[in-house]
């Protein structure tokens, strides 16, 4: 009998129209992934561009790659292909699930709700820049896309490349019109960083997180650091040696602006300080989760967002990460 996984898998769904860009994203994930194992539940196969050097497995059903990722075939079924997933779940750190394209995301990741084994990570949702704005005038497949942007955690404006200045600002001020709170991302395709779609991986814990004196901002991978648009993301460590003030951290997790994309770390508070929190954001949606084990009392948070997120100082000054 496998072992079952020491906590539940991040479960993430990944939206948009046809022609949006998901399989780029996914092949670029595939090959980018380095510490994170994947399971990927894919339409079709033949979409993906996977490097044959990298497969160790082909089944039909799954394929299974040399990084300790793997795809798996939801055209015989999604609920099929997820059990098969599920079997194997303490071989993976994160699942993630190509929706079709004119699929409702929310709809799959309230599957996350009813499996044990599972934790909502967000629908991410991505917009075909160049035609947006001809769908949504399109009455066949106007509803389906709207409620794509609406019921998304995270927003891509993709393929910006492809289109001119006046329509990226048009596209940009529609996907608000439609999802106000939800924070957005330009990117041309789909190059993105995965910790910024995906968070971290699923073995999150205290030991990895930097002393105070290391915290502070990081860039995210070099060679993944874009210089146009939104596309130059950060983070920051926020660390604090003694509990926290409950009402605090409250006020200030609410208060986070829409460019802070993701956020995760372990909190223990001052009315509690036996007992350590999975705090998780992921778009303008958190939990905080009870009953998990670190490394003393110490409470730490990574924060992942764009350029325009505060400065470290900012996050530092008011609220309960304050050196004061």
């Amino acid at each position: 009998m496998a072992p079952p996984p020491t906590r539940p898998l991040p479960f993430t769904v990944l939206g948009g129209f046809l022609g949006a860009g998901k399989t780029t994203l996914l092949n670029h994930l595939l090959k980018e992934s380095k510490q994170t194992r994947f399971a990927v539940l894919v339409n079709d196969f033949g979409e993906l561009n996977i490097d044959e050097r990298l497969v160790t497995r082909h089944d039909g059903e799954t394929i299974a790659l040399a990084n300790g990722c793997m795809c798996c075939s939801i055209a015989n079924g999604f609920v099929s292909a997820l059990m098969t997933v599920m079997d194997r779940s303490f071989q993976f750190d994160h699942v993630v699930v190509e929706a079709s394209g004119v699929s409702n995301p929310r709809r799959i990741m309230d599957i996350a709700t009813l499996e044990p084994g599972l934790t909502p990570n967000g629908s991410i949702v991505l917009v075909d820049t160049p035609q947006l704005l001809s769908q949504l005038d399109d009455p066949l497949i106007k509803e389906a896309v709207i409620t794509q942007l609406k019921e998304a955690d995270i927003i891509v404006i993709n393929k910006i490349g492809l289109a001119d200045d006046i329509t990226i600002t048009s596209v940009k001020r529609t996907v608000n019109a439609f999802n106000p709170d939800c924070p957005t991302v330009t990117n041309d395709q789909g190059n993105l960083h995965p910790g910024l779609l995906f968070g971290g991986d699923n073995s999150f814990n205290l030991s990895t997180v930097p002393t105070p004196k290391q915290s502070g901002p990081t860039e995210l991978d070099s060679n993944h650091n874009h210089q146009h648009g939104d596309d130059y993301f950060r983070s920051y460590v926020l660390r604090q040696n003694s509990p926290l003030d409950r009402a605090t951290f409250d006020r200030w997790a609410g208060a986070l602006p829409s460019s802070v994309i993701r956020g995760k770390g372990f909190i223990t508070f001052a009315d509690s300080p036996k007992k350590h929190w999975l705090w998780q954001k992921v778009g303008h949606s958190t939990t905080l989760e009870g009953d998990h084990t670190t490394d003393g009392a110490v409470s730490a948070v990574v924060l992942i967002g764009t350029r325009s997120m505060p400065t470290i100082e900012d996050l530092e000054i008011t609220g309960p990460f304050s050196k004061n």
